[in-house]
């Protein structure tokens, strides 16, 4: 099995750095360098395996969540989840609803109303997800998400950064330890 990594930003995981490719932060930014890869990785069969940060209302920070399906958000909420898919193996994390738009979610951003609306909507945030699933599902792609809890929707982007720094290690050998239990039943590229 031939997979690619993709992370937003090299803060995500600098210890892995070498083996990610990066989309930059945002819908536009993913939406570019994902078609880019697959314009240069045209006729191979790989699996996008997208890694990075998420904040989150009731999930503690620290904690990694696969994510389960995408609501993409823009001036109204998509009304049919994008369901994403798995790897093979046991892993025993919490699978989740992940809410993607083009703005950081926090109260810095958003209403506190808006934001109560949200959590009802999904369990965590991102602004790169929904873009980058939907273009692995129009080149039938298969598509798998991880994610580690940042925030809880309270920080603004300088203290964002600094906690990216912080929790890069886990999400880093977190991901070194899903290739290894993916290894033990077929051989893995990363490409």
């Amino acid at each position: 099995m031939k997979i690619a990594l993709f992370a937003a930003i090299e803060e995500e995981v600098s210890k892995i750095k070498d083996l990610v490719h990066f989309t930059g932060i945002g819908r536009e930014n993913a939406t570019s360098s994902i078609l880019n890869f697959i314009d240069n990785h045209k006729n191979e069969d790989f699996t996008i395996l997208n890694i990075g940060t998420v904040g989150a209302h009731s999930k503690p920070v620290g904690e990694i969540l696969r994510v389960r399906q995408i609501v993409s958000g823009g001036t109204t909420f998509l009304t049919e989840p994008l369901l994403t898919n798995k790897f093979d193996i046991e892993d025993n994390i919490d699978e989740v609803t992940l809410f993607s738009s083009d703005c950081f979610v926090s109260p810095h951003v958003y209403s506190l109303d808006f934001l109560e609306n949200l959590k009802t909507k999904a369990d965590c945030f991102d602004m790169e997800s929904s873009a980058v699933f939907s273009i692995a599902k129009h080149y039938g792609i298969h598509f798998v998400s991880y994610k580690i809890v940042s925030d809880h929707l309270d920080v603004d982007l300088d203290e964002w950064h600094r906690r990216v720094n912080t929790l890069s290690d886990t999400l880093c050998n977190f991901t070194l330890d899903l290739i290894e239990k993916l290894k033990q039943t077929q051989s893995i590229e990363l490409i």
